[in-house]
């Protein structure tokens, strides 16, 4: 049966939470009430699913790539966008870090990715800087 074959790789189920980052920081802002929904939305999946696991996949703003290539060409924009990763990556661990600390998830069973740029969804900058989260299961 194909259908059964790709669970592993394919997540059940993808949901774009998007976490509220201030630009160029991956520190959560605590005070909105989006951004603890959202980790409590999290945490009642992770109940309800106790084998699964989730992929926190961190995102950056594209919109400067065209500002960075006027300044530096191709080599400004590759050293640029290893910083855009490095950001996203931050982010989805902040997320993470949180998870864990305040709502006592397993670490284990949380993974992240940084995906700087390369992924951009929407219009607005406040769009493309997002967290995305990925659930698996273990059946």
């Amino acid at each position: 049966d194909a259908a059964g074959s790709t669970v592993e790789t394919d997540p059940v189920l993808s949901k774009d939470i998007r976490f509220l980052f201030q630009p160029n920081s991956a520190t959560l802002e605590a005070d909105r009430a989006e951004n603890t929904q959202n980790l409590e939305a999290i945490m009642k999946l992770m109940r309800v699913s106790p084998g699964s696991t989730i992929l926190l996949r961190g995102h950056v703003d594209d919109t400067l790539v065209p500002e960075f290539k006027s300044r530096g060409g191709d080599a400004f924009v590759r050293q640029m966008a290893l910083k855009a990763v490095e950001l996203s990556k931050n982010r989805a661990a902040e997320i993470r870090r949180l998870l864990i600390e305040k709502y006592k998830a397993e670490p284990a069973r949380i993974e992240m990715v940084g995906r700087g740029w390369e992924e951009p969804v929407g219009t607005t900058s406040d769009e493309k800087r997002r967290v995305e989260v990925q659930w698996f299961t273990v059946e």
